[in-house]
């Protein structure tokens, strides 16, 4: 049992501990509020799955279970010695099996900490590299102190009294034999040392905790447990435009809560940093590293403020600039990868688009190009400023009604603006009225009545623009009744989905996988046509990643004749970004080596004849990658529509018809 000392000692370290968090706790205060409390059952559960399962970590072996042998090594001796201490003692039918899960964790927790050990200082994995700060090292030596003093006494208390429950603690009966040759004074000695310097250890790793790297063992499950529980690829809405005196954050004050306690959240552990498309290609987004920028500039301001020193006057350091570089902000493609690989769920994308948002709205400042782009949708609906009354002239020929003709249809198809007006999207539209009039569906198009969805305008911080087409789009749908929606682009998808209910737009959309997919499934397409190649599949970031759209491509590919499917390394949830997102399909890649230049490398890996993608944007970025690197003789980019067209062969049907009714 502990003594008066010991207790006195623990209310100090409980107090050095609570002060660190309050230190913290002040700076999240900073931010705007924010609510993430609500579904507690459903956050519960994310807790369970993804702190205590460690689901996400345990994608990368290594590293994952290095965490999960630490984390339970900590976790269970700790839990039960304050049970214990609770409740003075355990019967003997429990006791004896906590002591060989005792022996089990701990060894585990020591195996964990060598491993943490031998990848941080002589592997030396490229995400780790930079961060070398001192709280590492004295954080490992804490912890093996800790689990190893624990084994120590233990196998002293076995060597001294030689218990019948030795079988129940086979590592601690090991350490008994270093000690079993010392006299029962040293033993008993050694005993009262070691387990003093053990409790100590303990409440100095507590007590250090608030003040490190280590901060993230408290804020880390907390931030799981808040995490957003809307869809993945859907932003916020700016709504008090009539009202609000600014938009977006150019001050730490202006980000929530949640988004500063983010910065105390992470983990370090590099995971964005492998999948980012802007680190990987050498940009200055970077999120660990960014989050670190941040951090202390959050601290600095809140010190000027503690100092009664306006942190926002002539000569100190601003939040886009010092604390984020417009670089960095403008260099995301909003992929999702790193919120989407992140243990503790921090996303970058929402602190990023509050920055471009004030940049966009109260600067109007962004890349040159993009000022085209915004007055091409503010006159004509489309990126590409082509008149709003051609829209429709992609369908000549087609037989294609629009809703003004006939609105009682199935479904209303949404072309988009890549599908109404690129010309070698146009192809993809006309491959999606095939299958459509093949499936026996009943469609129409809005024609000239279609708007822009606003993904990018929204994405690059014009959310005023964004707003305004929605409310535009919303209000021709309204007029129709539309209630079932397929897409091409999952822009288009993602943003009809998942943001368009912000402004009262509940539609049932689809993108066309799902339509394609179920239709082969259930009979109604037939593929005939063998197209005997090798096909690699690029998963969309906003098809995969934001809706987790995965399978349904993959069905269509393994449903045509003689395709045969390769994946590439980054596949699935770690697909890597075509470089197009995030409104980056209208800006010029400046810095680095070009995005789509590496997934067009990583295609070629593969052997591939094809790669495949489902998005007018990976269309095009890989088009332009695979011409960038000379490759048309060896790949070519489709989309996956297109090829189930050749599968069904439609001039073999037509000319099996005309037969048919010759005879």
């Amino acid at each position: 049992m502990l003594s008066s000392f010991d207790l006195l000692l623990l209310f100090i370290v409980a107090g050095v501990f609570a002060y660190g968090l309050y230190r913290r706790y002040r700076l999240w205060m900073l931010g705007k509020p924010e609510r993430r409390t609500d579904q507690p059952k459903e956050r519960l559960k994310s807790l369970w799955a993804y702190v205590m399962g460690h689901k996400r970590m345990l994608r990368d072996g290594y590293p994952g279970s290095m965490h999960l042998f630490i984390f339970y090594g900590f976790l269970v001796p700790f839990v039960v010695v304050v049970i214990t201490q609770a409740t003075f003692s355990l019967p003997r039918g429990l006791a004896n099996p906590l002591s060989l899960l005792f022996d089990l964790v701990g060894t585990l927790g020591i195996v964990g900490l060598i491993m943490a050990a031998y990848r941080r200082y002589a592997q030396k994995p490229e995400n780790l590299t930079y961060d070398t700060h001192w709280s590492n090292a004295v954080a490992l030596l804490l912890l093996l102190g800790i689990f190893g003093l624990g084994f120590c006494v233990e196998g002293l208390r076995i060597a001294r009294t030689q218990p019948d429950w030795v079988a129940w603690s086979p590592v601690g009966w090991l350490f008994s034999q270093v000690f079993s040759g010392l006299s029962d004074a040293n033993q008993i000695l050694l005993h009262r040392l070691f387990w003093r310097l053990h409790l100590f250890l303990a409440l100095a790793f507590i007590a250090f905790i608030p003040y490190s790297r280590m901060l993230h063992i408290v804020t880390g499950p907390a931030n799981v447990y808040m995490r957003s529980l809307s869809p993945k690829g859907e932003l916020p809405p700016i709504r008090d435009f009539e009202t609000a005196e600014t938009f977006g954050a150019s001050k730490v004050e202006e980000l929530s809560r949640k988004q500063l306690f983010d910065l105390d959240a992470c983990t370090r552990c590099g995971r964005c940093l492998d999948h980012c498309p802007g680190a990987v290609s050498g940009k200055p987004l970077a999120p660990k590293k960014n989050w670190d920028t941040l951090r202390v500039h959050l601290e600095e301001k809140a010190a000027l403020k503690r100092k009664g020193v306006d942190p926002y006057g002539e000569g100190q350091t601003k939040l886009i600039g010092d604390g984020v570089s417009e670089d960095v902000i403008w260099s995301c493609t909003t992929c999702l990868a790193c919120a989407m690989v992140c243990p503790v769920f921090i996303p970058c994308v929402d602190k990023f688009v509050e920055m471009r948002r004030y940049l966009v709205l109260m600067e109007s400042n962004f890349p040159q190009e993009v000022q085209l782009v915004f007055r091409n949708m503010e006159n004509n609906s489309n990126p590409w400023g082509v008149g709003s009354g051609l829209r429709a002239d992609w369908a000549k020929g087609l037989e294609v009604k629009t809703m003004a003709e006939d609105s009682e249809v199935d479904l209303l198809f949404f072309v988009g603006c890549a599908g109404s007006f690129d010309d070698r999207n146009k192809k993809v539209a006309t491959s999606l009225v095939k299958i459509l009039k093949a499936s026996g569906v009943k469609f129409s198009i809005l024609g000239t009545e279609e708007g822009c969805c606003g993904d990018s305008a929204r994405r690059i911080g014009n959310e005023y623009l964004y707003q305004t087409l929605v409310q535009t789009n919303i209000e021709v749908f309204k007029s129709y009744g539309v209630k079932k929606i397929m897409t091409i682009c999952p822009h288009c998808f993602n943003t009809l989905k998942n943001e368009y209910p912000q402004f009262g737009g509940q539609y049932e959309v689809m993108h066309y996988t799902h339509f394609v997919a179920d239709a082969l499934g259930s009979g109604r397409l037939k593929l005939t046509k063998p197209l005997e190649k090798v096909i690699t599949y690029h998963d969309s970031c906003y098809l995969g990643r934001a809706n987790e759209v995965y399978e349904e491509p993959r069905r269509i590919i393994r449903a045509i004749p003689g395709l045969k499917l390769v994946e590439m390394e980054r596949n699935h949830i770690r697909s890597f970004c075509c470089g197009a997102g995030g409104g980056r399909m209208w800006m010029e890649e400046k810095l680095g080596t070009r995005i789509n230049q590496l997934r067009t490398e990583q295609a070629l890996q593969t052997k591939a004849n094809w790669v495949g993608t489902a998005c007018p944007y990976c269309l095009t970025m890989l088009g332009d990658g695979i011409k960038e690197k000379g490759l048309e003789e060896t790949m070519t980019a489709w989309d996956l529509s297109e090829l189930v067209v050749q599968a069904m062969d439609l001039q073999a049907s037509a000319a099996g018809a005309e037969k048919k009714t010759e005879g």
